[in-house]
């Protein structure tokens, strides 16, 4: 027993202080630890295993608020569904459902979920009808994004972790991201989210991004920041947590620090002077185009709610006065942050308080200090249903970078470029561009979320974009080039190409071009061997590792399709505890088939019980054990395939 006793102790320790890739325990007690010290990331990897074993509506619910901590809003869509589905869940359940589903773009589930939520409160039905219209306009914005914007990720700058609130300095950008470097082993772990510590990086006019020297980047979390006219000073976001409680996963607090730079290193100096000692945070600086006003966010007493955005003036002795509230044109009971100030002084924010499009979303203001009006949502395609924040504007007023964990980025928060104003160029200006439109071959109706690349055969440089919801993209054309039109070939099956030339061109012009897809079947099985299980077992057989291997090897060699795990069980038992048993039977499967390396969002578990035998073994039939055994399977049903492109000639464009 003592030895026992202190292998466990052990054990803890390794999990608290060594962070492991993996938790071996399945004690809940050490799970329900590691979430109250938000280690969420690692909370989880218990709690699921101890769900697939015990399953509760206690554990069903801290799954979803771990995933929903994490920022995984498409699996705390399925875990809060999960929590649901217990008779005694909390109603809370039914608003944080319905803040993931309108995260996901799911506006109209969104809505009726905070409906249910409102009929199960009648003291918040106003604030549930509120957040049920608010879904309607971002439904709105999301189908009729701004035509004259233009929103394409900055792959060069982005890794597969977070990447974000880009700054200007002089011909190169500073950006804020925990990606893992390529040199350093042992890195220190944000145990939140299971990656480095946040750090400031540099990236040159080539895209090669690089670790700012300098002490700016020691301790916890550094960044965001902002950078004086002169180049030689920033203000930068430094989380700071006491040193014998730095282990145990809490937040921190965040400051604000100068710093200078002293022969081509960044020197971390004296922290500015309004900043809590503890009590609350500072952080998210941006100054004025003058450099005489500091705006942040904080969560200091006296705010309105959330953090709120405040501004403090420059001394002449260099100084700062005490922050006063930006008011309340801009701020909201919850979240406002993220502020940055245009050259032409117009001011941004991100916010999650006003009417927006699902999480934090970019707002522009008229105004400075404590004195704003026409604050107003930049709408689609500057902003998505995901978090949308931490802009920077160039010197043209018209281009610039904006951050976002949208569909379809290269890590968790990217980094884009963007471009506003499209359609206000003067007319006697020669425009050269594409405006395509794809539909259904079969039906014309038109097809949103279709990826499309535009090649400078010149060049070689590559644009992407994503058709809209009424099936229309556009490209920019440069003078006297050649370029090809396409469907990326990593997305589809097979796909064509077609030919556009701008040599010659002397006025301007608009190709345009139609691409018209094949419809592909919705759903359709693949021929994959099903896996058998033991009765009343879920656990996976040994004879099914070689089919599981299959389909994992299907799964990567398939990275445009994602896969249903449909289990059934025989007809022995109650219908009831049959259909948990499937449940758990695909859960097991799905799990294996993630610890081989298929990622959990390209899969879904499906209990299906009794209800689809194969064989006449109903209840109250005689069967052989082999005949029941037939019954106890996972099936593989391959959905959600994207459809093969094929395009044909339209306007000036030559298709081939």
């Amino acid at each position: 027993m003592a030895l026992k006793k202190l292998f466990r102790i052990l054990a803890l320790f390794l999990i608290i202080y060594l962070v492991p890739s993996v938790i071996f325990s399945n004690d809940i007690k050490e799970a329900d630890k590691l979430y109250r010290q938000l280690n969420y990331k690692y909370a989880l990897e218990i709690y699921e295993k101890i769900m697939n074993e015990s399953p509760s509506v206690e554990l069903a619910q801290k799954i979803a608020n771990c995933y929903s901590y994490i920022n995984n809003t498409e699996a705390a869509e399925i875990w809060y569904k999960k929590t649901l589905s217990y008779p005694e869940a909390a109603s809370d359940n039914y608003k944080f459902l319905a803040e993931a589903l309108k995260q996901n773009g799911k506006f109209g589930e969104a809505a009726a979920n905070y409906k249910i939520w409102g009929q199960k409160n009648p003291s918040l039905a106003s604030e549930a009808a509120k957040q049920a219209n608010i879904c309607e306009v971002a439904k709105t914005w999301t189908e009729n994004p701004d035509v004259g914007a233009l929103v394409q990720n900055e792959i060069a700058l982005n890794s597969e972790n977070s990447d974000f609130s880009p700054t200007q300095f002089g011909s190169d950008l500073l950006l804020i991201s925990d990606r893992w470097q390529k040199d350093k082993k042992n890195e220190e772990i944000y145990r939140w989210t299971g990656n480095p510590y946040l750090k400031i990086y540099s990236a040159n006019s080539s895209k090669q991004v690089s670790l700012l020297k300098g002490s700016l980047n020691t301790g916890f979390h550094s960044g965001p920041l902002a950078v004086y006219r002169s180049l030689d000073t920033l203000i930068f976001t430094r989380t700071v947590l006491p040193a014998k409680r730095a282990k145990l996963g809490e937040t921190g607090k965040q400051y604000l620090l100068i710093a200078v730079k002293k022969d081509g290193e960044w020197i971390a100096k004296e922290k500015l002077q309004f900043n809590s000692g503890g009590l609350f945070s500072v952080q998210h600086p941006a100054l004025s185009p003058d450099g005489k006003v500091l705006y942040f966010a904080s969560d200091m007493p006296g705010g309105l709610g959330g953090m709120d955005l405040y501004f403090s003036e420059k001394l002449p002795n260099g100084s700062w006065t005490q922050p006063q509230n930006c008011g309340n044109e801009i701020n909201t009971p919850q979240d406002d942050v993220f502020p940055t100030v245009r050259t032409d002084g117009k001011f941004y924010f991100a916010s999650k308080g006003h009417i927006g499009m699902g999480g934090l979303d970019i707002f522009s203001a008229v105004g400075e200090k404590n004195k704003f009006v026409e604050v107003e949502n930049l709408r689609a395609p500057l902003n998505s249903p995901k978090d949308d924040f931490g802009v920077v504007f160039n010197a043209d007023n018209k281009t610039g970078y904006l951050s976002s964990n949208r569909v379809g980025g290269v890590g968790l928060d990217d980094i884009y470029r963007f471009t506003i104003g499209i359609k206000a160029e003067p007319k006697n200006q020669q425009i050269l561009a594409i405006n395509g439109l794809v539909m259904d071959k079969d039906t014309k109706l038109p097809i949103g979320g279709i990826e499309i690349l535009l090649i400078n055969k010149n060049t070689g440089a590559e644009t992407k974009v994503l058709s809209n919801s009424e099936g229309k993209f556009s490209f920019s054309l440069e003078k006297e080039r050649d370029y090809i039109v396409k469907g990326n070939p990593l997305q589809y099956f097979t796909s064509q190409s077609g030919k556009i030339s701008t040599k010659g061109a002397t006025q301007s012009t608009i190709y345009d071009i139609k691409f018209e897809l094949e419809r592909s079947k919705d759903v359709f099985t693949v021929k994959l061997n099903n896996i058998f299980y033991d009765f009343n077992k879920w656990t996976i057989r040994k004879d099914a590792f070689a089919d599981l291997k299959k389909v994992s090897e299907f799964m990567a060699n398939m990275p445009n399709v994602n896969m249903e795990l449909i289990a059934h069980t025989d007809s022995r038992g109650p219908a009831v505890y049959n259909q948990h048993l499937s449940e758990k039977r695909a859960e097991s499967a799905l799990n294996y088939l993630v610890n081989e390396g298929v990622a959990f969002h390209r899969l879904q578990a499906i209990g299906r019980g009794e209800t689809e035998l194969l064989n006449q073994c109903g209840d109250g039939t005689k069967c052989t054990a082999e005949q029941h055994q037939l019954n106890r399977r996972t099936e593989f049903k391959i959905v959600k395939v994207k459809p093969v492109m094929a395009m044909d000639n339209s306007g000036k464009s030559h298709m081939n």
